[in-house]
């Protein structure tokens, strides 16, 4: 009994403070967050008391952090740059950098925004970004081709301006060494490894292959007539031709062209048709060098200290019968337009396809033509504007200086007149055509002549916005949109082009 009641004293003794700390169970967690409640109605307090104070919220800022209220203390400093975006310290605090009276979120923020000042300043100068570098717009196609400036400013190959450097000269296109400059000013002219006089040289220069090679800005003329001829004829018809080209593409190329001009009728052809004795394959695919006096030499690869070019103008100035002078005029910028028309509008696509995977023949001139952009009738009627329909400033007082294109339209005259012009704009060129298809060529080119000189404003608009576009290297979909519109108000026209052909 006395343990009995030992343990009912412990009990009695000891419940009462077990029911003192368990009459309210939450009352310790509750007093530990007391303070930190006390401490968010204080924020909010203050937070509200400050309201859009830059200099109440800083204090504020002060309060978190000395109170270790990181989260609460970023947001007031968003809060202060958001009120005033250059408030240093909150800036500071916040971690941004300064640059250019301005703060950013960070250094890559500020790389970035230099990023951008330089490619507004750099394009206000008119410079584009090529390969880590500014470089001057117009200067872009020359340095894709790999091209250098030479010591006088003049792009050339690197390897050009090297032997420039050491000493070199040009005599035409071919490279003299130092040692042998002298031949020069002695009249001579450097033949493979000889030194010709000037009667010599022409009959070493005779023969295709060993042809002149005669370079201007603007063109590169290899010939096997004298050069007598090519200095006196060739290349005046050339440089004026040049300029009709210019009028009717709206721009020109960025290299001097390529053109051959062979001695006569008999080389031409043997150029075209090929020679399987000398080794040489034929330069024309379709056989169109037949039916006209100058033709565009689709498979030949003629090399050039620049570049290598793929398809030239092919025309002949006889010098030997009047009938040779007369026609050389035409065939030469004939030959000239076809050069123009394929540097301004080459496959490229094609060309760098075939070098991956080779084409079959057909393949590849089928792939060739259909990359082009300016359609066939357009670029053969420029040809021919520019060989038969120009306006010729030589002619003395009295002359006439449209000569040229009356009498063009009158062989379209007593060739059975003017075909409808859809038919002429679907340009079917074919050798089998002969005759006729020379007159295709001659109708093309009046067709040109009345969007360049008809005075019809309509086809003018059209005209000019299908030059803007090749100009501005636009595909060909695009071009293809300028050509269609063009196309179908030179339709709408026949009866004004017939006035103004007097057809």
């Amino acid at each position: 009994m006395i343990h009995v009641h030992l343990l009912a004293l412990l009990v009695v003794s000891i419940a009462p403070a077990h029911r003192e700390a368990n009459a309210h169970p939450f009352r310790a967690l509750a007093s530990n967050l007391e303070p930190s409640r006390a401490a968010d109605v204080e924020f909010e307090k203050r937070k509200t008391e400050a309201g859009d104070d830059t200099l109440k919220l800083w204090k504020l800022y002060e309060w978190c952090a000395s109170t270790k209220r990181e989260k609460e203390g970023k947001t007031i400093l968003k809060r202060i740059v958001k009120i005033d975006p250059a408030h240093k310290e909150a800036n500071i605090a916040l971690g941004n950098v300064f640059h250019d009276g301005k703060w950013f979120a960070n250094q890559k923020k500020v790389d970035e925004y230099k990023k951008e000042q330089e490619i507004a300043e750099k394009t206000a100068q008119g410079l584009v970004a090529r390969k880590d570098q500014w470089v001057p717009a117009e200067d872009v196609p020359f340095l894709d081709r790999g091209l250098v400036r030479d010591m006088n400013g003049n792009w050339v190959d690197p390897e050009v301006a090297k032997k420039t450097e050491e000493g070199w000269v040009r005599q035409d296109l071919e490279w003299v060494a130092p040692a042998e400059k002298e031949n020069i000013d002695k009249g001579l002219w450097k033949c493979g490894d000889e030194w010709l006089s000037i009667a010599d040289a022409d009959k070493y220069h005779a023969e295709i292959g060993q042809w002149w090679r005669i370079p201007s800005e603007r063109f590169h003329l290899y010939t096997t007539c004298e050069r007598d001829v090519a200095n006196q004829k060739i290349k005046r018809e050339l440089e004026n031709g040049y300029d009709e080209l210019v009028r009717a593409y709206g721009t020109k190329p960025t290299l001097p062209i390529v053109v051959i001009i062979l001695r006569d009728g008999s080389q031409y052809a043997n150029y075209a048709n090929g020679d399987e004795a000398a080794g040489r394959a034929t330069t024309d695919a379709y056989g169109l060098s037949s039916i006209h006096h100058a033709y565009f030499a689709d498979q030949t690869d003629q090399p050039t200290d620049e570049e290598r070019v793929l398809g030239v103008g092919v025309g002949y100035w006889d010098v030997s019968s009047d009938n040779g002078n007369r026609w050389g005029v035409h065939s030469v910028r004939h030959a000239l337009g076809m050069s123009f028309a394929e540097a301004l509008d080459p496959s490229p696509k094609t060309i760098e396809k075939n070098k991956k995977t080779p084409l079959k023949a057909e393949a590849f001139w089928d792939s060739f033509y259909a990359e082009k952009r300016v359609p066939r009738w357009l670029r053969y009627g420029i040809a021919a504007y520019a060989e038969r329909y120009y306006r010729d400033n030589t002619v003395g007082v009295g002359g006439d200086p449209i000569w040229a294109r009356k009498w063009s339209i009158e062989n379209i005259k007593t060739r059975g007149g003017l075909r409808q012009l859809k038919q002429v704009l679907d340009f079917n060129l074919t050798v089998e055509g002969g005759a006729d298809s020379e007159k295709l060529i001659n109708e093309a080119g009046l067709v040109v002549a009345y969007l360049l000189d008809g005075g019809n404003a309509a086809l003018t608009d059209k005209f000019k916005k299908l030059q803007e576009a090749l100009m501005s290297g636009k595909d060909k979909k695009a071009v293809g949109e300028s050509v269609k519109a063009l196309e179908a108000d030179i339709l709408k026209s026949e009866p004004e082009l017939k006035k103004f052909a007097g057809l």
